[in-house]
């Protein structure tokens, strides 16, 4: 007897499902999470944008009553009487006017400390400025610092005064009383330094008229007289070992009282000098 098996799932005509149909419910999932965050993502901007309008209202309204209060403030007891200011030298009031630009009809309440005490320290003469109210009668207090001048600074043609922290101001100005004259460019910046060093001994610091920086990296010292003193040709390196060495030779040989030209420490083991001519 013959047997003929037949296998379970061994059928030849079974046609396979298309690869269209086997992800036709992936898609339709993929879409509708799309849909559905493109929704939520549509929501929260509405949202977004209505809870803007809202602050935006709110705030226009807060700025709104703030004006009127001010307006009404300053009608009824809160108007700036007056404005003192103290510590004004160089500082033009024309200049503190424009800056603080405040009128008798402004309410005091109004005023921003703060931005006003910013705007003041702009000005070129002033290095820190203090700000307070006065209620009743209504002052307003302004207390000024002004930059401390330690030197000039020649360039150009033109003369500007340098602060005590080395910073050139751009304005015009004549010095009451004679100041160091520095030239040459980064001259201001490296003041400090010098000043430093120099200051140790008053006696030859009080005689220095200008000092001269060469190419960014050494000094020359003019004592006694811009254009017929003496000038001392200081050395790259080393600046303060070579100042106490001309402070040595001044006091041992008072060489100051030479009739020289210039005096040159820019050898480590010699002292080059140069008499003047005979007149």
């Amino acid at each position: 007897m013959n047997f003929k098996f037949r296998h379970k799932n061994a059928s030849k005509h079974q046609t396979p499902l298309k690869s269209s149909n086997r992800y036709t419910l992936e898609n339709k999932v993929v879409m509708r999470f799309a849909a559905n965050l493109f929704l939520i993502v549509l929501m929260i901007c509405v949202i977004g944008s209505v809870i803007t309008f809202h602050e935006n209202l709110i705030q226009k309204q807060v700025t709104e009553m703030k004006e009127q209060l001010f307006e009404y403030s300053s009608t009824h007891g809160f108007g700036i009487n007056d404005i003192l200011i103290e510590g004004r030298d160089k500082t033009t009031i024309e200049s503190l006017n424009q800056q603080i630009n405040l009128k008798r009809s402004d309410s005091i309440l109004q005023i921003n400390l703060k931005t006003l005490k910013s705007k003041i320290e702009d000005l070129p003469w002033v290095e820190k400025a203090e700000l307070k109210r006065v209620y009743f009668p209504n002052v307003l207090q302004i207390s000024i610092k002004e930059k401390a001048i330690i030197a000039l600074y020649q360039t150009n043609g033109k003369f500007y005064p340098v602060d005590r922290f080395g910073n050139v101001i751009e304005v015009n100005y004549t010095p009451s009383t004679p100041l160091l004259v520095i030239v040459g460019d980064g001259a201001p910046q490296k003041l400090l330094e010098l000043l430093k060093i120099t200051s140790t001994s008053p006696e030859l610091f009080g005689r220095i008229k200008a000092a001269v920086l060469h190419a960014q990296r050494r000094w020359d010292l003019i004592f006694d007289d811009l254009n017929e003193g003496i000038t001392v040709k200081m050395p790259e390196e080393n600046f303060a070992k070579a100042w106490k060495k001309l402070i040595k030779i001044h006091h041992k040989y008072g060489i100051f009282k030479r009739k020289l030209t210039f005096i040159d420490l820019r050898y480590p083991d010699k002292v080059v000098v140069n008499i003047a001519d005979e007149k």
